[in-house]
């Protein structure tokens, strides 16, 4: 029977059925399983029914005694299955309900032996699953090959490119949750009217939405270089190495901000760096609002502060398109720096958050469970940076990027223009370069960590690319102690194969070399690097991109998604009042604050706090824990760092105690 108390002592054996914290979990399950011991002896069937109005509820462990155990030696497999119970049948509610089994765990208390059986499946109606201890194995080595291959051909019908992704539980209701928020914070509605002054912008701040750093931050030029080295878009600043051809900038015009130095001694000293925007020339935009596509110049100070030189706002070189400098009137050069972050934001939003991590990792996913079996180690050591994701970026599309949804309301680009601007960018990208993370910081002249200070996200960054980088090679390695083993795993070949495709073939259309990734894996170290990559951008990457966002979007002057108006076109003396002008009214203003504080909250679990405990091999076991604890170290680093960080540029998004284990909104 099941019971929650302590089993008394003269039964050996116990079993500890966990089920899955899951919505839409069906609780009410008549549970049958079958036992195997190291000597083949198989067990009858245990009926593991529940009594006095216990049930399988969600995130619960039911204990099971075992008499007729007594006598087994250590379990090596478990046969689970359900059956319909009396007072379901014929009841349309459980129809097509299934039920999601985390684990059974059996305890032998006369030898104190735990054998574990991460079952990890909707157990669906009257069909059977083996599961070997541990259940981490090859194809080739797994003795339910058979059951395995029906597993994934069922998986296929499941998961298909180009629509929705099974029904897996959505547990964040973005537009409920916002209503949510802004009737905690008592600002359920502000009129579509203009701010009468930036004082007023001021006022409208409350606990629940508390003032944004952007605040005290926007005007500020030392703030404005900070943006491109701990932002949400920290990937967009490049070393110069000569000034560029498309900006009418010339040496003479720069040498007041350069101290005393040469243009020629500051790019020789790797001082000069460059944010080119060029990808968004003549995009679609919201009719009505302008996108431009800028280029900026930075300069690294004596006392090694980052600072902006120049900025031109377009393309092209013409009487109309000047280059802005720091000594311009002030509101003028103000003006500038908003509309090259409304261009910056344009990016961030639509390629480094979006596109760059939510959709290509959700490819990798689909591809993923296609090909893979969830009894596959690679599978066991992925799955829990994907939990939820197509659910998430379906809901996200739904409720956000529709047709007059939340982008087409609160940022100049749109849903038209986001869509454009990601397909542009997915022609450049590649995974060998931009989807890994050293190769990526290396195509813009970062890599060197002596070249430019306080670069947060690239500093913290490395330190826990490095520690994924130790974890992951761990458990391949151990697991491709072979070419042979590499050769002969037809499951990890179809997951390159089905990754390499093109989405107009049917696959992933994942590129790398300019072309395919690979439509095989020859070296053990090949699938090591895809699993870095994508347990980095699942975790790391997103968190760089995703959580600083209602610090930097909430006031929108200091990194505005929407403008109004157009661009300046000269520098003529403006005003406060052309500030107010140009940026979002009240109503679009507080959309902005709502959602931007949803995306920043972070839930509760960090990296290596799993929910759903997926390997239980030794080696996969000792490599998370040596991880945890590398982690730990990490976190007293970042913090040690933060303490003698300036204010401005100090960063906590990559503390491993913020970064969560998957891409949760």
């Amino acid at each position: 029977m099941g019971n929650c108390c302590e089993p008394p002592n003269k039964i050996d054996h116990f079993l500890y059925v966990k089920t899955g914290d899951i919505k839409g979990n069906l609780s009410n399950v008549k549970l049958r399983a079958k036992l195997q011991d190291i000597n083949g002896k198989i067990s009858n069937e245990l009926k593991l029914d529940l009594h006095f109005g216990i049930d399988f509820e969600r995130g619960r462990m039911n204990v099971f005694e075992a008499v007729s155990l007594n006598g087994f030696s250590d379990m090596v497999r478990v046969e689970l299955w359900r059956e319909d119970s009396e007072e379901n049948q014929g009841d349309d509610l459980t129809d097509g309900v299934d039920w999601f089994c985390e684990s059974l765990l059996v305890n032998n208390r006369q030898t104190e032996k735990c054998f574990y059986f991460p079952v990890l499946r909707w157990v669906l109606l009257n069909q059977h699953y083996k599961i070997e201890i541990n259940d981490s194995l090859l194809p080739q080595t797994d003795p339910n090959a058979e059951q395995r291959k029906e597993e994934l051909n069922h998986l296929q019908e499941l998961y298909q490119y180009g629509q929705s992704a099974p029904d897996l539980p959505v547990q964040w209701d973005i537009i409920n949750s916002q209503f949510q928020v802004l009737a905690k914070a008592g600002l359920s509605k502000l009129p579509a009217t203009p701010w009468d002054s930036l004082e007023e912008l001021l006022g409208v701040y409350v606990p629940e939405l508390p003032e944004p750093v952007g605040v005290d931050r926007w005007s500020n030029d030392l703030c404005f270089g900070a943006q491109r080295l701990i932002g949400c878009n920290p990937t967009m600043i490049k070393l110069c190495t000569d000034l560029p051809e498309n900006m009418s900038v010339t040496a003479e015009m720069l040498r007041p901000f350069l101290e005393g130095w040469t243009m020629k001694q500051i790019i020789e000293a790797k001082r000069l760096y460059v944010v080119d925007l060029k990808i968004l020339k003549n995009i679609k935009t919201v009719p009505g609002h302008k996108v431009c596509a800028p280029i900026g110049l930075f300069f690294v100070t004596g006392d090694k502060q980052f600072v902006p030189i120049a900025i031109q706002l377009f393309q092209n070189i013409a009487p109309n398109n000047p280059v802005f400098l720091p000594n311009d009137p002030p509101f003028t050069w103000l003006l500038a720096k908003m509309w090259f972050n409304n261009a910056d934001s344009a990016v961030h939003q639509a390629l480094t958050h979006f596109c760059f991590t939510h959709l290509i990792m959700e490819s990798v996913c689909v591809a993923m469970h296609r090909t893979i079996s969830p009894s596959h180690p690679i599978y066991k050591l992925l799955a829990p940076h994907f939990l939820f994701l197509p659910s998430i970026n379906a809901r996200g599309l739904d409720q956000l990027i529709s047709e007059n949804g939340w982008i087409d309301r609160t940022t100049s680009l749109g849903r038209e223009g986001m869509f454009e601007l990601m397909k542009r960018g997915m022609d450049d990208w590649r995974m060998d370069v931009h989807g890994t993370f050293p190769k990526e910081l290396e195509s813009r002249g970062l890599l060197d960590l002596k070249v430019l200070n306080d670069y947060g996200y690239r500093d913290d960054g490395m330190l826990v690319y490095k520690a994924l980088e130790r974890y992951v090679n761990k458990i391949v390695f151990k697991c491709y102690e072979s070419l042979e083993k590499l050769n002969n795993d037809i499951e990890i070949q179809n997951f390159a194969r089905e990754l390499s495709i093109s989405k107009d073939d049917g696959g992933a259309g994942i590129k790398k070399n300019g072309t395919e990734i690979c439509k095989t894996f020859t070296r053990a170290e090949d699938v090591s690097m895809l699993c870095i990559n994508v347990i980095f951008t699942c975790t790391v990457q997103h968190a760089a991109s995703n959580f600083p966002q209602y610090n930097e979007y909430a006031f929108p002057p200091n990194y505005p998604s929407i403008l109004n108006g157009v661009p300046p076109t000269d520098k003529s003396p403006r005003t406060e009042e052309d500030i107010l002008a140009v940026i979002p009214d009240k109503a679009t203003t507080l959309e902005i604050m709502s959602i931007t504080k949803l995306f920043s909250t972070r839930p509760p679990k960090s990296l290596t706090q799993w929910d759903f405990q997926n390997q239980f091999d030794y080696t996969a076991i000792t490599a998370e824990a040596e991880l945890r604890k590398e982690l730990e170290s990490i976190s007293q680093t970042i913090k040690q760092r933060n303490e003698t960080r300036d204010d401005i540029v100090k960063y906590f998004y990559l503390d491993p105690k913020n970064i969560p284990n998957f891409i949760s909104v």
